[in-house]
């Protein structure tokens, strides 16, 4: 799949999620409905970036929000933040409260 469609499925699943119409999504975000049109039937279409920003806020969230889904939340080695994040907090719940002072004090060099 590439950029431009990655980007519609996107879009289109989150309308869906909100039960939201192309139109609303336009008159919420300030951009004409003819661009999301054409942003949509355009086989290469990608939006730019001012415009992609206007429609997240038309759809409430954060440009970091939308692209939060693979591939553009995967690093190099296919891992997400969100897999770091959860590995980390696991650790952090098996640490005994003696533990996890030791290692706040280390991070915030007390030692």
């Amino acid at each position: 799949m590439n950029d431009h469609e990655l980007i519609i499925n996107r879009l289109y699943k989150l309308l869906n999620d909100r039960d939201m119409s192309m139109n609303r999504l336009a008159k919420r975000s300030g951009v004409k409905q003819s661009t999301i049109s054409s942003l949509i039937q355009r086989p290469t279409g990608v939006p730019k970036a001012d415009t992609l920003r206007l429609l997240c806020e038309g759809l409430g969230i954060s440009v970091q929000d939308f692209f939060d889904f693979p591939p553009y939340n995967q690093r190099p080695d296919g891992s997400s933040k969100k897999e770091e994040e959860s590995k980390w907090e696991k650790l952090g719940n098996a640490l005994t409260a003696d533990e996890k002072e030791r290692v706040r004090k280390i991070l915030s060099d007390e030692i």
